[in-house]
């Protein structure tokens, strides 16, 4: 180890450290779809990919496993798991409780919701009309979730930032694995971003809850028909 006097410059990198480092690559790959559901995770092969010993792998599946992303089965090892009605349900539930949460703390008192704070929605609100218009639906997804992200950003309550965010990872892998098509981007930009924004800056308690509320229920609504149909590999309709 190198050293500059008694103070050390360089340290191995720990168990604990190894293991973050597995669980957010193979995270990655799930979420992008590298991964698809019901493929085997061989401990082996990850630990030569990932260039870690087999522990931090064997641990990093354990997380995995309790965040829903692997199904851990006795005597068959670690799987990626399939995208579930159930799995979307809770996941939405959850995300809306967490903004109702951030919007009643930003409006509670005059001065939570910043101008830099009212400012970085009000650009992601215009961005999101402006994107509707583009061919793709990339960068309105983004954007949205982006948006949906300065809301809870703006409260400063890192324990709902923190789940909120690691929540995105969840909504990410649904949009990937079940080809959500956005046929209306433009009336949702507007219905769903646009006003929430105004409600937002006018504080409108109850108008953007109720626009929250809605804009999540159409987005649950949106996977979980498509579960239903079973037109998408790896999704499945119970729990």
């Amino acid at each position: 180890m190198a050293r500059t006097g008694s103070t050390p410059v360089i340290t191995p990198m720990s168990t604990m450290e190894a293991t973050q480092f597995a669980a957010e690559q193979i995270r990655k790959a799930i979420i992008e779809g590298h991964f698809k559901p019901g493929d085997r995770l061989i401990e082996q092969q990850l630990t030569d990919m990932l260039d870690v010993s087999r522990h931090p792998v064997r641990e990093a599946l354990r997380l995995l496993a309790r965040e829903g992303f692997v199904e851990l089965k006795r005597n068959k090892g670690a799987s990626v798991s399939a995208v579930e009605a159930d799995s979307v349900t809770e996941v939405y539930n959850i995300r809306v409780a967490l903004g109702m949460l951030a919007l009643d703390y930003l409006m509670s008192e005059n001065d939570r919701l910043t101008p830099t704070d009212l400012k970085r929605l009000e650009k992601l609100a215009h961005n999101a009309v402006r994107f509707a218009e583009l061919e793709s639906q990339e960068e309105t997804v983004h954007n949205d979730l982006e948006f949906q992200q300065a809301i809870i950003d703006a409260t400063g309550l890192q324990r709902t930032i923190r789940y909120f965010s690691e929540l995105t990872g969840d909504v990410r892998r649904f949009n990937n694995l079940l080809g959500v098509v956005y046929t209306d981007r433009k009336g949702d930009a507007e219905s769903y971003v646009m006003k929430l924004f105004e409600a937002i800056r006018d504080r409108n308690l109850r108008e953007a809850h109720s626009i929250w509320q809605a804009k999540f229920a159409k987005a649950a609504e949106r996977y979980l028909s498509i579960i239903e149909r079973g037109n998408s590999d790896g999704a499945s309709k119970a729990g």
